[in-house]
């Protein structure tokens, strides 16, 4: 029978595993593996065949994020039980990293959508009904003869920034909650700038709300920048009760000019209506 092979060169331990040679000597000049013999005669240094499986584990290891400091103490216990709890370390920071990761897909995920939404909702200016789902908002008052913009909005920041709110998970979604009595007459007349929430917080704050599900009458219109037509409105909601909530959201189709963009405004539908 043919004998193993003691010995390997660098250059062969390299070809088997498919890494540079580079990295082996990288590896011998962290302290991590390095060859295991050396040619009296020659001076070249050789890897035994133990050696290639505690280098492939090494490159394997290093997928994890491990860095090479914590590969070689890892490995330096030659503890099989302390290596289970190295590996149970890596797997719980990579499974709070996967976290951060999925709620930074489904943010992107809202924000194309949000981009979309105009275009998928094109009703050539007539209203539309529409489910909603419960909804949560941080809304700033508008005072008594303030400017509608920019002024509301300027508090929401520095609330939404106070450390309060440090944990919470705000979207980019912005929008005022309307006077549904003033809307009938053909007024804009805001009450609240607000900020959606991804989640209900759990403390409470007066400028906390949570919008309810259901039904909503839609409509679009640039409520800054344009006269607001109430006429099919006011046929739709004559002799009908007033609506609790009116929310009118922003969707931006520029970047420069926000007084200019198109809003959603959508009108909670009471019973009967």
């Amino acid at each position: 029978m043919k004998g193993r092979k003691k010995r390997y060169t660098i250059g062969e331990v390299a070809a088997l595993l498919n890494i540079s040679p580079q990295t082996l000597r990288f590896y011998d000049k962290s302290g991590v593996v390095a060859p295991g013999c050396t040619d009296q005669k020659t001076g070249y240094r050789y890897y035994n065949y133990d050696q290639i499986g505690y280098i492939s584990r090494v490159k394997y290891l290093q997928q994890f994020g491990f860095s090479l400091d914590e590969i070689r103490e890892a490995l330096a216990s030659n503890n099989t039980h302390k290596f289970k709890a190295f590996l149970q370390s890596r797997r719980q920071i990579l499974q709070a990293e996967s976290e951060r990761i999925k709620g930074l897909l489904g943010d992107l995920d809202w924000y194309i959508g949000y981009y979309s939404y105009l275009e998928e909702h094109d009703y050539n200016g007539l209203p539309y009904r529409q489910t909603e789902p419960e909804r949560y908002l941080l809304a700033e008052p508008l005072y008594p003869g303030e400017d509608i913009y920019g002024t509301a909005g300027k508090r929401l920041t520095q609330t939404q920034r106070s450390p309060l709110f440090a944990d919470a998970h705000f979207l980019r979604g912005h929008g005022y909650l309307l006077d549904f009595d003033a809307l009938m007459s053909g007024k804009i007349v805001p009450t609240h700038y607000f900020v959606y929430l991804r989640h209900q917080m759990p403390h409470d704050h007066p400028h906390l709300m949570t919008i309810p599900a259901g039904a909503y009458l839609c409509i679009q219109a640039r409520i800054l920048s344009e006269p607001f037509d109430n006429t099919i409105l006011c046929r739709y909601f004559k002799n009908r009760p007033s609506s609790q909530f009116v929310l009118a959201n922003e969707y931006e189709d520029n970047f420069t000019n926000f007084q200019d963009c198109i809003y959603e405004i959508q009108i909670q539908s009471c019973p009967g209506t």
